[in-house]
């Protein structure tokens, strides 16, 4: 009977520590993300169909104001949305820099980027592990005719680093 229950006692041990071991392999979402914006087919190895590039840091709490205010001063709504995500976009003659907040239902992050007053740009992807993968979307007053949604992807680059998230920077890897 007492080496049943030891026996018992080591399994319980080794499939706890091994839930544990899986667990902890799970970084979280909060970290620094390289992203594809695509129409059509969109892979980090073939880029041909690459529309701009960016970067984003999502952060697990809210921003503090400060840093929020030296990227992008015209954020204002701090009590309904505080924004708990910073990014940089690079076109082809230009970058531009954000913050936005972000949600996570289950593996679906869900997050906007380039809102004015009259449009935004929403992303939703589905968090597999490091990378992400779906869809991003404009929304307007005046929509653009027969706008397909773009295939969005992404890689984790590593920890939340604030400084990816000024227009030029750079993220440390």
């Amino acid at each position: 009977m007492a080496l049943r229950l030891r026996v018992a006692m080591l399994v319980l041990a080794v499939t706890a520590g091994a839930a544990q071991s899986a667990a902890s392999k799970d970084r979280g979402i909060a970290g620094t993300y390289e992203l594809l914006i695509c129409k059509g087919p969109c892979a980090f190895s073939e880029r041909g169909n690459v529309l701009r590039t960016g970067v984003i840091v999502l952060f697990d709490r809210a921003m503090k104001r400060k840093d929020v205010d030296r990227i992008d001063s015209a954020y204002h709504d701090f009590k309904n949305d505080p924004p708990k995500a910073c990014y940089t976009l690079t076109y082809p003659n230009r970058q531009t820099s954000g913050v936005t907040s972000w949600t996570l239902e289950g593996k679906t992050l869900s997050f906007t980027l380039m809102r004015s007053k009259d449009s935004l740009y929403s992303v939703r992807v589905e968090r597999k592990g490091d990378l992400l993968s779906g869809v991003g979307n404009f929304w307007s007053a005046a929509p653009p005719p027969g706008f397909i949604p773009d295939t969005i992807v992404g890689r984790r680059l590593g920890p939340a680093d604030i400084a990816a998230c000024k227009a030029g920077g750079t993220p440390k890897e």
